[in-house]
């Protein structure tokens, strides 16, 4: 079997980089061409969370404007353990802040693109589409337990982190491995049980059943790509698309995504070098 080639954000040349937040590469394989046309290969992310990627992609400071629709990257300074966002890139457009839709809980694409489009400049940018990530637009029974952007906020005005939460991160190592391995239900009840804040997938797939969750999955794929082509089609420049990982949907015992995972799901992501859009 041919050894994935690492995704090379900063090595690479664009002009604007689109990322897709946990699009898992079949899916997008499955549906980009109905969207935008291209040269498609298979690449290996450097993390399998958005904050694993981001502190491994970006590893010093780049000449990039970062539109954010994923409040991990905010101009608030707040992030994942010492990986600060502010220190890493030139300027960050907190569309998560500014465009957050209350009762989708989410930034929808449509809004990323107006606010992408009308912040376009010279320069290097990547716009940061939410979807295909949980919670999914498309899915009326869709529910989450925390609201990332209030989540970002409350973190930066409080820099107390939770004993729990100390406890966990302290002795993640240890645990780590053996918790991805039981079976996901196992999982879920563990993190009700000790109290961890947790986008509940038990609770998803429970209520709609797991082909509908794959449905629901690539519905906000379309979404987010019909809205990639809208912006593709309004810019001159080279652009590239991307994942920051990928996603599980019930394969090989998991759900969702985990920081440095071994699932080929989660870390394998598209690099679709876009050479027009579908009419």
């Amino acid at each position: 079997m041919t050894e994935l080639g690492i995704q090379d954000v900063n090595g690479t040349e664009w002009d604007y980089l689109i990322v897709l937040d946990a699009c898992r590469y079949d899916y997008f394989e499955k549906h980009y061409s109905d969207f935008l046309e291209g040269k498609l290969s298979k690449k290996k992310s450097k993390g399998t969370t958005t904050p694993e990627w981001l502190s491994k992609t970006f590893t010093s400071r780049y000449n990039y404007k970062y539109m954010a629709g994923n409040p991990y990257v905010n101009s608030l300074g707040k992030a994942h353990e010492d990986w600060d966002p502010s220190k890493a890139f030139r300027e960050i457009v907190d569309v998560w802040s500014t465009e957050w839709s209350e009762e989708d809980n989410t930034v929808l694409p449509e809004d990323m693109t107006d606010t992408a489009l009308k912040e376009t400049e010279e320069g290097k940018t990547i716009v940061h589409y939410i979807q295909p990530h949980r919670p999914y637009i498309s899915c009326p029974q869709e529910r989450k337990v925390w609201n990332l952007q209030e989540k970002i906020i409350e973190e930066k005005e409080s820099d107390d982190t939770s004993t729990k939460r100390k406890m966990i991160e302290t002795t993640r190592p240890i645990w780590s491995k053996f918790f991805w391995k039981l079976p996901y239900r196992m999982r879920w009840r563990i993190k009700d049980l000790v109290g961890l804040e947790n986008p509940h997938w038990g609770a998803l797939v429970q209520e709609v059943g797991e082909e509908k969750v794959h449905e629901y999955y690539q519905e906000d794929l379309r979404m987010a790509l019909k809205e990639v082509a809208r912006f593709v089609d309004q810019v001159d420049g080279k652009v590239v698309v991307t994942a920051d990982h990928g996603e599980s949907l019930g394969e090989h015992n998991d759900w969702g995504h985990q920081w440095e995972s071994d699932n080929p799901k989660q870390y394998t992501v598209p690099w679709l070098e876009v050479e027009g859009v579908k009419s």
